[in-house]
């Protein structure tokens, strides 16, 4: 009985753990830049980041840090780190030390990364991408929608709304915030009385770069928020999100009101290339997971075997005949 029960709670364990749903954390993995070794001098530069990046992004009032070429070609490595603009300096710390302890093994030692949590953002590269240049890594952008139920009142009204209120936060992060972080809401109907959006880019960027970057995963990514209750796009520099409840905390720094009829921006439907990127990561997180959890079920399994032997032969020499003289 003890064994059944233990299977079953297995069992259901991987009905949970089973994708079906996006969840935290997403990860990008630069499968085109090689891999590393724990003996490894990058992995060594690796560590020597960790030691201090997400304690010195928690510290910083942009709650961000870079590490910039740490060690010699072609061991050479530069990282980001980045936390959601409302949040905590405790939060921050946990969120980052988590980020770099989960980052490595889920992408397979890539020399390329980029892990995604709801309050923050870790990236590393072997490619120095800390610029205020083009930064090759910067698009695809991975998007993750909320499907849990599509906006059935006014739809129309509401993807213009989403677009709308989706720019303006842009711009306010960009132009009105030395942290290049903003929130926003925006009145909407009965169904759903409020929208709300964030946008957010690393620092590091000038403003222009960082509306630069918005617009490109804005205009990309868009198309797929089509009637949906909200999502989000993330890209290694910045990033945008839309909901119908709240999820940030403080107060709203831009509140849009968008009359029935408004034109709203030009849309343009997803990408090829980034519907891919977050297959792929999809992927690899499901074959973690279901590699791990697939191990510890056969492990129960030899267990509850094993003992069921034991129990039977013990029955079985307890029912032999006996001889009596």
């Amino acid at each position: 009985m003890r064994c059944r029960l233990i299977l079953s709670l297995a069992i259901f364990a991987v009905a949970l753990l089973a994708p079906r749903t996006a969840g935290e954390p997403w990860v990008m993995c630069g499968d085109d830049f090689g891999t590393f070794t724990l003996q490894s001098r990058y992995y060594a530069n690796l560590m020597r980041i960790n030691a201090t990046l997400p304690s010195n992004a928690s510290a910083s009032p942009d709650l961000s840090a870079t590490a910039v070429d740490v060690g010699a070609v072609p061991e050479q490595v530069s990282a980001v780190a980045l936390c959601r603009g409302d949040v905590g300096a405790a939060s921050c710390l946990s969120c980052l030390t988590q980020a770099f302890a989960n980052l490595a093994n889920l992408c397979g030692n890539t020399k390329d990364a980029t892990i995604y949590y709801d309050r923050c953002t870790l990236s590393y590269s072997s490619v120095h991408f800390l610029s205020d240049g083009d930064d090759p890594r910067q698009i695809p952008a991975y998007t993750v929608n909320n499907h849990a139920g599509n906006v059935t009142s006014e739809p129309e009204r509401y993807n213009r709304l989403v677009a709308a209120l989706v720019n303006a936060t842009a711009d306010y992060a960009a132009y009105n915030s030395s942290r290049l972080y903003a929130s926003g809401e925006a009145d909407f109907n009965s169904q759903f009385p409020k929208v709300y959006s964030m946008a957010q880019c690393t620092p590091d960027l000038s403003p222009e770069r960082c509306r630069s970057c918005l617009a490109k995963i804005v205009s990309q990514e868009i198309g797929t928020y089509k009637d949906t209750i909200g999502g989000r796009t993330m890209a290694v520099r910045c990033a945008f999100r839309v909901e119908t409840v709240p999820f940030l905390n403080g107060t709203m720094l831009v509140r849009l009101r968008l009359p029935a009829g408004t034109s709203a921006p030009s849309e343009s439907p997803a990408p090829a290339p980034a519907a891919l990127v977050e297959r792929t990561s999809r992927w690899k997180i499901a074959v973690y997971v279901s590699v791990a959890t697939f191990a510890a079920i056969l492990t129960i399994i030899a267990a509850c075997f094993s003992r069921w032997r034991r129990i039977t032969n013990t029955a079985a020499k307890q029912l032999q005949p006996r001889k009596f003289s």
